[in-house]
Formats: structure tokens, C-alpha cells, sequence
């Protein structure tokens, strides 16, 4: 009996070692979770207003701004559930560029926080790993800079996909009226939610039909049907309908549906379905490499949450393809991509990670480190000259890296996969960062960025400011001045807004006297009514000039992703601002 007591015990000990090792590695990884949270949040909150909106965001901010003025007509709207939380936002806290992104910022870093939803699914250090590259991710860190219903779309995939898995583990009520609220909230979104909900309905029934080990759900009682439902209804109207304040709102949630499908059919240009791939590989390395490795790995060990993420990267790829002029597409490839890659590391970090194994992630970074000084060194002095000595650094760096590996397979061979892992998962977080903090505080607006199709200049917030104090001078307020601009566009309208004497057409009459005219530097110098002074301002920046030929493309390329130096110009569209000589000289 007394071995059997002390049986007992020893078993209780070990259990309750056991569960309090769990319960630090949960706090340990939630703490990390926190630093994870705040530093997604420095990247979409910081400076937000600091560039221009462009021409789509310009369009959705207006139609936010416009139903706040009295005699609205009906908008043409892209997002009603953007135009629904802006325009309510808008009179709280002010109309301005930063106000117009708030929404998507917010949207975006909710995305971060929710994979923790499943660290019982994934493991605490896997939703920390799969929301750290969703923090730094460069694309998903600009959609949620950027106006417009992408991001809520996003948010609203991933919380489907969060609901389905804890369904089928849970099978409780209050997941599914989750499940049917983040329904409400895509629908309302953008056509980037109908490709999120079609690529994940096609993976899990791929997976189901080819007999892997699939979700088994109970269907839900009639009460939790009915409310599921209601919850889905409500935020879809309250949504479509600004809170039922503007119900032609509904119409354009519907109309979301037809703009999706229409965004299937081929081009006919072999380069319009590489351009999406091509975006993932510059700005998602993480994915490709990580991703290419997590998806051999899920057909290796065949564990059902790994297959069904997996089977859900390959159908948003498939539908990349299918769409291929629809680039906010290639988002969704990171929804899956990075869910697996943290399924990946809780399988890998399940055992505690020995000092060999951080001795060998050391060893992989200062190594990694040794080879990219090298080869941005070559890049930089290759134009100049053909020295090769830091092309042989670089290859005695990779001999290190062998020989790296295997001293530590003969001494330690379970420190092999972890150091791997681990130290690209490091390298490829701190170059994620620095390619998403580039992108969407430096150039967002410069459509030499593979992810920037047209952006505008930074010339028009100093037209603005000049605007601003002209107005001063000549009627002691900010927003009196009398301008006439012959150039209409949404990025004009929404940076016009103020002047409520402005007239924007597309032609200035013979008599013009106003005392601000806008036309386009082609248009030359009309004939006003009077005399002006002009000056021109960039107002948007629409593609690049043909490539120059050059013997090292590869090179050149590599020049623009690592120090962004390139031969490449943009295109602009430029203005002039004239203003009446009366108001500028003495």
C-alpha cells in the first residue's frame, strides 16, 4: 500500500509539473503576445496620415465625408461597412487623412490579435509565431494603411476561419453566432471577403473529399441557428445601413458579390498572372520560404489542422491565378501561410529548446549576418568596379553554415530542426519589418513598389498649405477662397473639400476671374480674365517610364529591394496653381 501512495504521489507531482510548465509557457507567450501586439501597432498607427491618400482611398474617404453634408446625394460606395465606421468616426474626431485610415488601422491590428484565439488549437508559441509575421507582414501592413474595406475583409476571413476550427472542437452556441457575425461583417466588406470565403469552403471540402481527417461539426440546436443568424443580419444592416441612417446602402453590399465575379477571366498576358506571384515574392519572402517548407512538412506528418491550412494556401494561390489582375488577392495567401508556418513551430518548440540549440541559431545568424553584409556590399561596389572578394566572403559564409550543421548533427542532432527554424524565423521577422515599415511610411505612394499601382505626389499637401495661407491673406480664414479647378478628381475633391466656394469641371471659361485657378501643366497657359501667377505641383504619380536595358537586371533589382535605388522614374501628372496677381503682389 505504501508503494502504491507513493505511486500516487509521484504520478500528482508529475502532473502538476507538467501542467505548470504549461501554464508558464501560456504567460510567457502571452507576454511576448503583448510586445507582438504593440509592435503591429507602431506600424499601422504611427504617422498615418503622413502620405497623400490615393485615388481609391480618396473615393471611399469622400463618400464618408459627403453623406455628413446636408443634401447628400446617393454615394457610390466601395466598402459599406468602411463607409458606415468612418463617417461615424469623422464627426468625433475630425476629418483629415489620418481620420480616413482609422478604420482599416484598427481592423489590422485585430488581425494581429486574433490567431491567440486559437493557441489552444495551434499552441501558445504557434499563434504567437503566426500573428508575429502577421504584425510585420509588408502587405498586410499596407491594406491596413490604406482606405477602403480590405483589411475589414481580412479580419472578418480570419475570424470565420477561427470560428469554423472551434466549432468543431467546441460545437458551442456562442462560436457560431460568432461564426455568423463575422459573416455579417464580410459581406459588408469588400470582394476580397467572397475570395477568403470560397478559397476556405474549397479547402475544407477538398480535404474532406480526399478522406484526410476533416472538422466534424454537430449541427447546431434551432435557437442557436436562429441566433447565429440575427447576429449575421444585424451587423450586416447596421453596417450596409450607417445604423439604418442610409439604406441604399444595402444595394451596394449587394453589388459587392457581382464585383468579385467579375474579377474572374485572363488577360492574355502571361505577365499579369506572374505580377501577383511576383508581389508575394517581394514582399512576402517569409512566406515563400517558410510557407514552401511548412506545406512539405503538413503532407509529411498528415495532421489535420496542418492539411486544411495548407489545402487553404494552395486554393487562395489557385485563386491569385484565376484572378490575376486583383493583387489584393495575394493577401489571403497569408492568412493560411502563416497559420501553418506557427503550426510548424509549436510542433518543433513542443520540447523544450536546449542552450545547443540556441548556440546553433547564434551561430546560423552571425552567419546569415556575415552573408548579407556581403552580398549588399557586392551590390553596392559592383557598379563601380568588379571586386569579388565579398562574393568569396559570401561563399565561405555558406561553407560555414555546412560545416555549422554538421559539427552540431554529430553533437547534438535534436538541435537541428529547432536551430533551423528558429533562425529563419528570426531573419525573416526583422527583414519583413524593415520591408513593411518602407513600404508604408516611405512608399506607398511610389509605383515602382510592385504593391503601388498609382499614388499620389507629395507636391499636394504644400499646394494645399499654400492654398491655406493665400486664403488667409486675401479673406482672413482658411476656407473662403474662391478656386476653380479644370482638373476633376477624387484625390482633388477630397483635398478641396474645405473650400466650400470651389467649383471643380474639366475646362475653365474665357472670363475667369476666380481667385485660384487649377488646370494640368499640358493644358499650357489658357486665357483668363485677368492676370495670374503660376506655379506647378505634382498631383499623381500614375506607373514608371519604360525600363533602361541594362546587362544586370538581377542586379539592378536586387539594388531596388535592398537600398530602393533604381534607374526607374515614375510618371506624373502635374498641375498648376495659379493665383491672381492681385492677391500676390505688394
Amino acid at each position: 500500500m505504501q508503494v502504491d501512495t507513493d505511486m500516487e504521489q509521484g504520478f500528482d507531482r508529475t502532473a502538476a509539473e507538467t501542467a505548470g510548465s504549461r501554464i508558464a509557457g501560456v504567460s510567457v507567450a502571452g507576454a511576448l503576445y503583448l510586445i507582438v501586439v504593440a509592435t503591429a501597432a507602431v506600424v499601422r498607427f504611427s504617422q498615418l496620415g503622413s502620405i497623400p491618400l490615393s485615388t481609391a482611398e480618396a473615393k471611399e474617404a469622400l463618400a464618408a465625408w459627403q453623406v455628413l453634408q446636408p443634401g447628400s446625394p446617393l454615394l457610390e460606395i466601395g466598402g459599406p461597412a468602411y463607409f458606415t465606421l468612418t463617417s461615424l468616426l469623422m464627426p468625433l474626431l475630425g476629418v483629415s487623412d489620418t481620420t480616413a485610415r482609422l478604420v482599416p488601422a484598427i481592423f489590422g491590428l485585430g488581425l494581429v490579435c486574433l490567431p491567440w484565439l486559437l493557441h489552444r488549437q495551434i499552441g501558445a508559441y504557434g499563434a504567437l509565431v503566426a500573428a508575429a509575421f502577421l504584425a510585420v507582414s509588408p502587405l498586410n501592413s499596407a491594406i491596413s494603411r490604406s482606405a477602403g474595406g480590405d483589411a475589414i475583409a481580412l479580419f472578418a476571413v480570419l475570424l470565420v476561419a477561427i470560428a469554423t476550427m472551434r466549432l468543431a472542437d467546441e460545437n458551442g452556441s456562442k462560436w457560431f453566432i460568432v461564426w455568423g457575425a463575422a459573416v455579417g461583417l464580410g459581406l459588408a466588406s469588400s470582394p476580397l471577403f467572397y475570395g477568403g470565403l470560397v478559397t476556405l469552403a474549397a479547402a475544407l471540402l477538398v480535404v474532406k473529399i480526399t478522406g484526410t481527417q476533416s472538422p466534424t461539426f454537430t449541427l447546431p440546436d434551432r435557437k442557436t441557428l436562429i441566433n447565429g443568424a440575427i447576429a449575421g443580419l444585424v451587423v450586416l444592416v447596421g453596417l450596409s445601413t450607417r445604423i439604418l441612417t442610409y439604406p441604399a446602402g444595402l444595394g451596394d453590399s449587394a453589388q459587392i458579390a457581382g464585383n468579385w465575379l467579375g474579377q474572374f477571366g485572363y488577360s492574355g498576358s502571361i505577365e499579369s498572372v506572374l505580377a501577383p506571384l511576383f508581389v508575394l515574392a517581394r514582399y512576402e519572402i517569409a512566406l515563400i520560404v517558410l510557407g514552401f517548407a511548412a506545406i512539405i512538412w503538413a503532407l509529411w506528418r498528415d495532421k489535420a489542422p496542418a492539411i486544411q491550412q495548407a489545402m487553404w494556401l494552395v486554393m487562395a494561390l489557385t485563386l491569385v491565378v484565376l484572378q490575376s489582375g486583383t493583387l489584393s488577392n495575394v493577401l489571403l495567401a497569408t492568412l493560411p501561410g502563416y497559420l501553418l508556418v506557427g503550426l510548424v513551430s509549436a510542433s518543433l518548440f513542443k520540447r523544450p529548446i536546449s542552450q545547443w540549440t540556441w548556440l546553433f541559431t547564434g551561430g546560423l545568424l552571425l552567419i546569415g549576418a556575415v552573408l548579407l553584409v556581403n552580398t549588399t556590399r557586392y551590390l553596392r561596389v559592383s557598379v563601380f568596379e568588379q571586386d569579388l572578394s565579398n562574393v568569396w566572403m559570401g561563399l565561405l559564409a555558406v561553407a560555414g553554415s555546412v560545416l555549422l550543421v554538421y559539427y552540431f548533427w554529430a553533437l547534438t542532432e535534436a538541435s537541428i530542426p529547432q536551430g533551423l527554424w528558429l533562425a529563419a524565423v528570426i531573419f525573416l521577422l526583422a527583414y519583413e519589418w524593415g520591408t513593411a515599415w518602407h513600404l508604408t511610411h516611405r512608399s506607398a505612394n511610389d509605383p515602382r513598389e510592385s504593391w503601388v499601382t498609382e499614388g499620389t505626389d507629395d507636391d499636394l499637401p504644400l499646394m494645399l498649405k499654400n492654398l491655406r495661407d493665400i486664403s488667409r491673406q486675401a479673406t482672413n480664414s482658411d476656407s473662403d477662397l474662391r478656386v476653380l479647378s479644370a482638373v476633376d478628381t477624387p484625390v482633388l475633391r477630397w483635398y478641396l473639400r474645405d473650400f466650400w466656394q470651389g467649383i471643380i469641371g474639366e475646362s475653365v471659361p474665357p472670363d475667369a476671374q476666380e481667385q485660384v485657378i487649377i488646370t494640368r501643366v499640358e493644358d499650357g497657359e489658357p486665357a483668363f480674365g485677368s492676370d495670374y501667377v503660376g506655379s506647378d505641383f505634382g498631383l499623381q504619380r500614375m506607373g514608371t517610364e519604360p525600363a533602361p536595358e541594362s546587362s544586370t537586371p538581377w542586379t539592378d533589382l536586387l539594388r531596388w529591394w535592398l537600398f530602393h535605388e533604381t534607374a526607374v522614374q515614375p510618371i506624373e501628372q502635374r498641375v498648376i496653381l495659379w493665383v491672381r496677381s492681385d492677391l500676390v503682389m505688394p
